[in-house]
Order: C-alpha cells, then sequence, then structure tokens
C-alpha cells in the first residue's frame, strides 16, 4: 500500500510540474528591428523587469554593422534605443546593468 501511495504521489507531482512547463502562459511576443539585418546578441532583464538588448544592425543607417543597444519595458515596448558605429569588426558579446542603474556592454 505505501510503494503505491508513493507512485501515486510522484505522478501526481510530475503532472502538475509538467502543467506548469508545458502551458506557461506567453506574455508577449514582438519583432524588433529595420529592414536589414538585425542580431541580438544579449538580452538581459532589468531591475524594473524591463529587459536590456545588445547586438548589431545594419538598418537605420548603419555602417558595415553597428551596435545596437535598446531597452524594453515589461510589456515589451522599446523605452529608449542607441546604436554606436563599429568598423573595426569588434563586437558585442554581453551587456550587463550595473548597480547604479547604468548598463555596461
Amino acid at each position: 500500500m505505501m510503494k503505491i501511495s508513493i507512485k501515486l504521489l510522484l505522478i501526481v507531482l510530475m503532472i502538475g510540474f509538467c502543467t506548469d512547463i508545458c502551458y506557461s502562459a506567453k506574455h508577449w511576443s514582438k519583432t524588433y528591428g529595420g529592414s536589414d539585418f538585425d542580431l541580438a546578441t544579449s538580452i538581459q532583464q532589468t531591475q524594473d523587469g524591463g529587459y536590456i538588448v545588445a547586438g548589431y544592425t545594419r538598418s537605420f543607417g548603419a555602417d558595415l554593422h553597428d551596435i545596437w543597444v535598446f531597452k524594453l519595458d515589461s510589456s515589451g515596448n522599446i523605452s529608449w534605443q542607441k546604436t554606436y558605429s563599429e568598423n573595426r569588426g569588434n563586437g558585442v558579446s554581453s551587456i550587463q546593468q550595473t548597480t547604479d542603474g547604468g548598463y555596461i556592454v
């Protein structure tokens, strides 16, 4: 009887766990960028519940490929964005929020 109870408990826990993972709600889905090649290389959640994104863009009048940094609010709307001319072949691999609320690339 004890073995059956343990098996039943494990099955119930597994079903509950799978339900949370398999049926998690999509909060939002959006597309960002312009009419040319754009690529996000780092996305991090920020202290305010939004996201900071860094990557590359060839849109927006960019040179070969510019570094593109933009901030999203918790609903996925762009709060601000900035491009930095990059013509040396260096790139951006990550971005992090600093303790003072700024960002380091």
